[in-house]
């Protein structure tokens, strides 16, 4: 099946459910390109993710580098201008992404990654 006969989500979902072995990456870009957009309902993203999960795509480097650059296609990219300092004036920049705790008490990797990166020079 084409990645042009498998655009909307359903079609997507189809394919992986029964036809995994010839589900691309290219076919999961477009899955997460269609929940990105705002075209799936939650059941159907649930079920893109479960399916994705029970066919075992998350052992294909491939699959989950297509996925990743779907993902890093659609990221919010901050504007880091200032009035005194331009994009380029800030050099590298890192986010460590984090909730700040889950409730459970259990060690908060993100805290403790900011700390590392700022000891390392990152501001």
């Amino acid at each position: 099946m084409a990645v042009t006969e498998t655009k909307h989500i359903k079609g997507i979902l189809k394919h992986l459910i029964l036809d995994s072995k010839g589900f691309t990456p290219e076919h999961a870009a477009e899955g997460l390109r269609s929940i990105l957009r705002g075209e799936a309902s939650g059941a159907q993203i649930g079920g893109f993710l479960t399916a994705l999960r029970l066919r075992g795509m998350e052992r294909d480097p491939n699959m989950v580098a297509s996925l990743a650059a779907e993902s890093y296609r659609h990221a919010l990219r901050p504007s880091l201008e200032t009035s005194d300092k331009s994009r380029e004036q800030f050099g590298m920049v890192v986010d460590i992404v984090g909730t700040g705790g889950d409730g459970w008490n259990t060690f908060n990797i993100s805290t403790t990654s900011a700390l590392v990166a700022a000891a390392a020079g990152l501001q």
